[in-house]
């Protein structure tokens, strides 16, 4: 696959799921037995953003590994340029129901930072046509209202940790 129109009509379910005017607006509604599911946004900004490897796997090192993608695969500059020209389809501009502060440190909210990365590595899995098992994982986690901030363990063992923004958890928002 070599262009943006192809992309966007192959990667159907990623960009309705962008074009959605508000998310984390309801709990969770993925497996709460395969994936680890917190509510405490403190929690998950650790899981997100500690890089210390002495409780678990710091993140982005399991999700962005080069060890998860196989030889062939191929990353395609023109998707970066694409999520540019598209302003990541106004990802910034939408409704989080208050996560995007919950889960913000010193200004800096990784949770936009980490979904703008995310989006770019899976249209990269669907111009590839390939999809590491870690990545049908986080992907399903969005697609049910949660946000995939971390790994529980020593990646392969473990489980992938699930932001909830909880109804009781936006009651003051």
């Amino acid at each position: 696959m070599s262009n943006w129109t192809d992309l966007l009509m192959k990667a159907k379910p990623l960009v309705e799921f962008l074009g959605r005017h508000e998310y984390f607006h309801r709990a969770y509604s993925g497996d709460r037995v395969e994936n680890l599911v917190i509510t405490d946004a403190s929690l998950g900004m650790e899981f997100a953003i500690n890089d210390s490897f002495e409780k678990f796997d710091e993140w982005e090192t399991v999700s962005d590994s080069i060890h998860l993608f196989p030889e062939e695969f191929e990353w395609k500059r023109w998707i970066d340029a694409g999520l540019l020209k598209n302003n990541y389809f106004g990802l910034c501009e939408r409704n989080f129901h208050g996560a995007e502060l919950k889960l913000s440190v010193d200004g800096v909210c990784p949770l936009l930072e980490l979904m703008h990365r995310d989006m770019r590595i899976l249209l990269n899995c669907y111009a590839n046509e390939i999809f590491p098992a870690i990545w049908m994982k986080i992907e399903s986690a969005y697609f049910s209202d949660g946000f995939p901030c971390g790994w529980d363990g020593r990646y392969p063992v473990g489980k992938l940790v699930v932001y909830s923004n909880e109804p009781a958890q936006m009651k003051n928002i």
